[in-house]
């Protein structure tokens, strides 16, 4: 059966599923990918003896057919020409790393079009997430000519050099059952040699080996020295983890960067033998790592960069030995693999143990900073220096005196910052109630406002006042936000004095208090959006990233703090080209590619009050405007669109909800 619908929608999930019944009650669900503009178009095979057939929609949002709902039989000849039409338009355009990690191919397409047509189907914009174990079905297929590959990349790579030192830390006391589920999933590994040795105290030395009986060597922390120079990488393993079979072959692949010194993969736990909540992480991070220890405690050091961290800091735990790789060997050092390489147990939280070695950490590198628990985290308070910078704030504003009242008086009320300035540029307001507002602002010593006669150019505007700010600190606001915690710009700037970084952004709430803003990622909905989409106040997100600090490739200008000097040297915002929309994400990206940090907190917390569904814009010449926007940011940073270095490739790239991605996006690296 061919259904066809169009649905008008303009939330940003939508489940789609035809459901059908037979005599018996027995009831079957068929998913139903959805385009972006609303269009169903699919092939759906009934089972015998169906009787009942209804589509079944589910949104946040209103959902409405424009036009009836069309179920028409068709013949095999016509179905199987519907299939081999989208089927073969997707291999002409998918590059071949992408059809295959799909287990997409001529063959599939050939001898097995349904299938093939359900794997192009899944990469359609409105398409249910699959649950965790369908995902490992689809992804995780290492195929008899995948091993092939494998063997074939082994004598290329000549990767049977590349010998790797597995550590298992049990020097806090373990079962010998999780000491021998780790053993036993190391000997499932493909190809590449290691030798295994099992980390202990002095204690528990006798004991561990008469359990382990000869399946790896017990040493002592004394020792480590010496092993480290006994093999190239070492890896770091907790008692009770078990490895994929292809994690050591995929870490020595990527160990052929001569560059990489720290490497890192994605991991899942095992709850009474099934594999359960996935951590897809993000590229490196030093605030997230600071805050959460997300990167755990599986992980490759190369052995040179483990002996000098051996000689500075020692090795006290697997947090502590990842920060201190990171921060000597450089950022640019640390590889994340973003793919599920190892199985964990659940553990207790550790934010506690790990709060003096964050400290320790922190006095290596000469920060300045005091460490607090928040929650089960960690939180970092940067010390600002005595004599604090002056910040300008710039609000640009066009009339909307609701709005613009609401966020001045909040930032003259609540601030707790001593020296600022607000610069409000007026571009070419006309209601008598702003322009009154607007004189009676220029009697207050802290704000000036700047009269911006040209049409409107949100990069534009912050510019001009940008030229005429004061402070070394340069703050854009939106005349739409309001001040919620007073020391919102102690936090901001804290973080922007750190070495490093260029840019700062906040933590919006909407006027109902849900989430609207805790960063920004590209590629996720087809060009750059909000990291999450909307969530709740008490959401932290997934693996808690809504309410903790981290890198990230943009925030939003509705509220970020970036150094003055810095915005002067890159251009400021792009005028040109982005005169409305995207210009934030595009200075974002271009203090990165200088060098430059991005951070977000969560600890600055505005409103921002603008809707939380803006509509379509009907307007012929915006809508050319918008796509010009658009076209400029594929065109200038299609790479990071392709693959954001804070959105794992494994979630789902329709929106940035977290949610598992519907189509393998990883290919195997042979």
């Amino acid at each position: 059966m061919l259904i066809r619908a169009l649905l008008k929608h303009q939330g940003s999930s939508l489940e789609a599923s035809l459901i059908t019944e037979d005599r018996q009650g027995n009831s079957h669900r068929f998913a139903l990918p959805v385009t972006l503009k609303g269009t169903l178009l699919e092939l759906v095979y009934l089972p015998k003896g169906a009787r009942h057939v209804w589509l079944e929609l589910k949104s946040a949002e209103p959902v409405n057919c424009a036009g009836p709902i069309l179920l028409e039989p068709v013949s095999l000849f016509t179905s199987r020409m519907l299939m081999w039409h989208r089927v073969l338009s997707t291999l002409f355009s998918t590059p071949l790393p992408q059809r295959r990690a799909r287990g997409l191919s001529w063959a599939v397409a050939l001898f097995s079009p349904r299938k093939a047509y359900r794997l192009v189907g899944k990469a359609r914009h409105f398409v249910a997430s699959p649950c965790y174990p369908d995902w490992i079905a689809l992804c995780e297929q290492h195929t008899a000519a995948d091993r092939r590959r494998l063997k074939g990349a082994i004598k290329r790579y000549a990767l049977q050099e590349c010998l790797f030192g597995v550590v298992i830390d049990a020097r806090t006391p373990q079962s010998s059952a999780a000491l021998s589920r780790t053993l036993t999933s190391l000997d499932r590994q493909l190809e590449i040699p290691f030798r295994s040795w099992v980390l202990t105290t002095e204690q528990h030395h006798a004991e561990l080996e008469e359990n382990l009986q000869g399946r790896a060597t017990v040493l002592d922390a004394g020792a480590l020295p010496a092993l480290s120079k006994s093999c190239r990488w070492l890896l770091m393993l907790a008692p009770g983890t078990e490895l994929a079979p292809w994690a050591l072959a995929w870490m020595a692949v990527e160990s052929r960067n001569a560059d990489i010194k720290l490497i890192y993969p994605d991991h899942d736990y095992l709850m009474d033998g099934k594999r359960i909540n996935p951590q897809f992480k993000p590229d490196w991070s030093e605030e997230l790592e600071r805050a959460s220890g997300y990167v755990g405690d599986t992980f490759a050091v190369r052995a040179d960069v483990f002996h000098r961290v051996l000689r500075q800091s020692g090795f006290d735990s697997a947090f502590q030995l990842v920060l201190d790789t990171a921060a000597l060997a450089g950022p640019s050092a640390v590889c994340h693999i973003p793919a599920i390489l190892c199985h964990q147990r659940y553990c207790p939280e550790t934010a506690a143990a790990n709060q003096q070695a964050l400290e320790n950490h922190l006095s290596r590198l000469g920060v300045k900073a005091g460490v607090a628990l928040s929650g089960d985290h960690l939180r970092i308070h940067y010390r600002l220096p005595q004599l604090l910078p002056k910040v300008s704030i710039v609000i640009p504003t066009r009339d909307a005196l609701r709005y613009l009242k609401t966020c001045v008086d909040s930032v003259l009320r609540k601030t707790s910052w001593p020296d600022f300035e607000i610069l409000v540029v007026d571009n070419q307001s006309s209601e008598p109630g702003a322009l009154a507002y607007l004189e009676q602002l220029n009697s207050d010593p802290r704000v000036r406002v700047l009269r911006y006669n040209q049409p409107f150019n949100f990069s534009a505007i912050n510019n001009y006042a940008a030229q005429q700010a004061k402070g070394t600190v340069l703050c854009l606001l939106n005349n739409d936000t309001e001040v919620i915690s007073p020391d919102w710009l102690e936090e901001m700037v804290s973080r922007l004095l750190q070495p490093g970084v260029g840019v700062v952004g906040a933590r919006l709430y909407f006027s109902n208090g849900r989430l609207q803003h805790a960063g920004d990622v590209l590629g996720p909905g087809g060009c750059a959006t909000h990291l999450h989409g909307v969530l709740e106040p008490n959401d932290p997100g997934y693996m808690h990233r809504a309410v903790l600090p981290q890198d990230l490739s943009a925030v939003t200008a509705a509220c970020l703090v970036t150094r003055r000097n810095l915005y002067l040297r890159l251009g400021g915002l792009n005028s040109t080209d982005l005169p409305v929309a995207f210009n934030d994400v595009d200075y974002c990206l271009r203090i990165r590619e200088a060098g430059w940090r991005v951070i977000y907190t969560p600890y600055a917390e505005l409103y921002h009050h603008e809707s939380v569904s803006r509509g379509q814009d009907d307007d012929p010449e915006k809508q050319a405007r918008a796509k010009r926007e658009v076209d400029y940011m594929r065109s200038r940073w299609g790479h990071v669109i392709e693959r954001d270095p804070f959105y794992n490739p494994n979630l789902n790239y329709s929106q940035p909800d977290f949610n598992l991605g519907k189509v393998p996006r990883v290919a195997w690296p042979w």
